[in-house]
């Protein structure tokens, strides 16, 4: 926050400067967006080797420690602030590369989900933007406030703070990769040849630089049409709601912490936008307009920011921050070119003629995301509706090492219709669920079982020749899918049978793909609720769930030893025995070994 109230002070205190200069032609602020993006755009291979190769926290330190020195120096003589501008870009160009590749390693070592770390740092930069643009014209020396003429001390005391804020900054997760600098150079095109190739990777930048470029210049053309119905004073108010609205949007955002849901939120957000662009450019500035932009932008922003973050290898974090800054800035000036332009060429002669244009920018936007994310989306929508019924935990050691990406197979004890949905709540990825066709043939089950959970259909028969269904889960695992599957192969029909015997399936699975590691887990609070056989079939005659608490415990994923998988009785009881001692973490007795033999004999 220090470093980008430090930034937009010195931004909107330069803006200023040039302004009242002789010879300024009202280009001022375009020339101090100009000169403070430079550094981000051409220097990009070079600010990406540094943060690849040297240890973040001291890149952070180092690039603090000089936009210090280079606010001293200009301070102490009478130069012109662009200028110091133009010098300060060159260490916050290093700086914010820096910060976005942390994020991942401070995200794993503080356990936390890393969309809810993107979206505190993004909510607090959206303050920082609309509180250093206040210092600045507050610092303005004809303003008559009480900080004209001490913007100096303050822009020395804001890269104080941004100094000494980046001294702890060191996470143990965090990876970088000395190299020399040649080699670093190159290091760079071939990381970005790496992202490129990445399909998770590139489809997330893509996004994001897309989005952040249609909502700011949406920002200006709300500025500009609303420049001719309303005063100076309202509408600087009206700025102030657009940067209360994104950081609520931000922390929204921040509130769905699982990376694939959180990507729910992008088509929602870009709804938003178009209606609010829309209602502007027919109806005329509105006082909410501005809160409503910043908000749908916060939807946006965090979510695919951190879906970058997390794609982008971990040796790569330092070049793939410089590249997502590149292609933000690249794509933000092409569509600002664009409509200075067709303002120029007479196309679009005013302000509700862009606002009309970037509406419906907006509108394929929205049309793009709802067609990529509208699974994650309808995931968003029922865990929201969901939420007043369960409180869904997750313990065990499990539960911050499950690999997020490459084949996991994850079995479980079923009690509850629910089962999948909340063990989906805590798995930080997609997971392909097996379900009987019992209850995959519901008519609106069986469409979102397809179209959205891509869940295995398991034929409901107790004596078969074929098994299709195996060889699907196993085409899952080798594309590096996550299977879901539930042993016992039937919901839990008594009180005093907390497990059956698992069937043949989940060792057919593993005789095909026997390095694949296995998660255990023990769902506990699902029996007894409206969607068990607890004193009735589920949902019949029973109450609606409240705020029921359901514990899930994780035993650490792993490989079963190639011996034991040559005995499918013996996988099959090892399973089991695992899932019944994830019950330890949650504080519950775990059976004995003849206790388990009786399950198996009673199955």
């Amino acid at each position: 926050m220090a470093r980008v109230l430090a930034d937009w002070c010195l931004r909107v205190t330069a803006f200023l400067s040039w302004s009242g200069a002789a010879g300024s032609d009202g280009d001022a602020w375009h020339v101090a967006t100009a000169v403070f993006i430079a550094p981000f755009v051409l220097l990009a291979p070079f600010n990406g080797c540094i943060n690849n190769s040297l240890p973040r926290r001291w890149v952070l330190v180092g690039s603090a420690a000089f936009t210090l020195l280079a606010v001293s120096v200009f301070a102490a003589r009478p130069w012109p602030w662009m200028i110091c501008l133009g010098v300060v870009a060159l260490g916050s160009a290093i700086y914010s590369p820096a910060r976005y590749a942390l994020l991942p390693a401070a995200a794993e070592d503080a356990c936390l989900p890393l969309p809810r770390v993107n979206g505190w740092i993004e909510m607090g930069g959206a303050a920082a933007i609309v509180g250093g643009a206040a210092l600045g014209w507050a610092g303005d020396v004809g303003s008559g406030t009480l900080l004209a003429g001490h913007v100096v001390a303050v822009l020395l005391g804001l890269n104080v703070l941004s100094l000494a804020a980046a001294f702890p900054a060191s996470f143990p997760a965090d990876v970088y990769r000395p190299e020399p600098p040649a080699q670093a150079i190159a290091g760079f095109f071939r990381d970005s040849v790496r992202i490129g190739r990445q399909r998770a990777a590139l489809g997330s930048l893509l996004g994001l630089a897309c989005f952040q470029a249609l909502v700011t210049a949406s920002a200006g053309a709300l500025v500009q049409h609303s420049l001719e119905q309303i005063s100076t004073q309202e509408l600087l108010s009206a700025m102030v709601l657009m940067g209360v609205g994104a950081s609520l949007g931000c922390l929204t955002a921040a509130w769905q912490g699982h990376p694939r849901r959180s990507l729910g939120l992008v088509p929602l957000g870009a709804t938003g936008l178009l209606l609010v662009l829309t209602v502007h450019a027919l109806a005329g500035p509105t006082s909410w307009s501005g809160f409503v932009l910043g908000f749908m932008g916060g939807l946006v922003n965090v979510p695919l920011r951190a879906a970058y973050q997390a794609a982008t290898p971990a040796d790569a974090r330092g070049n793939g921050m410089a590249i997502m800054n590149t292609a933000i800035y690249i794509l933000t000036t092409m569509l600002a070119l664009l409509l200075v332009g067709l303002v120029r060429s007479g196309i679009l002669r005013t302000p509700s003629a862009q606002l009309g244009l970037l509406a419906v920018l907006a509108g394929v936007a929205a049309l793009v995301a709802w067609r990529q994310l509208f699974p994650q989306t309808v995931e968003q929508v029922l865990e929201v509706l969901l939420a007043p019924m369960y409180r869904v935990r997750a313990h065990g050691p499990g539960r911050d090492r499950i690999p997020r990406e490459g084949p996991l197979l994850i079995v479980a004890n079923h009690a509850a219709y629910l089962d999948p949905f909340w063990l989906c709540k805590i798995v930080p990825r997609k997971v392909t669920p097996m379900m009987t066709s019992v209850f995959y043939d519901l008519p609106l089950i069986r469409w979102s079982m397809v179209h959205i959970v891509g869940a295995i259909r398991v034929p409901e028969a107790h004596f078969r020749r074929e098994a299709p269904e195996l060889r699907e889960a196993v085409a899952v695992l080798r594309q590096g899918g996550c299977v879901l599957i539930f042993p016992e192969a039937q919901l839990r029909r008594r009180e005093d049978q907390l497990l059956r015997m698992f069937g043949q399936g989940v060792w057919r699975i593993l005789q095909e793909m026997p390095q694949t590691p296995v998660l255990a887990c023990w769902i506990e609070g699902g029996w007894g609720s409206f969607t068990s056989y607890f004193n009735g079939p589920p949902l019949r005659g029973k109450r609606l769930d409240w705020w029921r608490r359901i514990d899930i415990a994780l035993e650490t994923p792993h490989v079963l030893d190639p011996a034991l998988l040559a005995d499918q009785h013996a996988t099959r009881h090892y399973l089991m025995r695992m899932c019944l001692e994830c019950r330890r973490y949650l504080g519950l007795p775990v059976p004995t070994g003849e206790e388990l033999k009786t399950m198996s004999r009673n199955a």
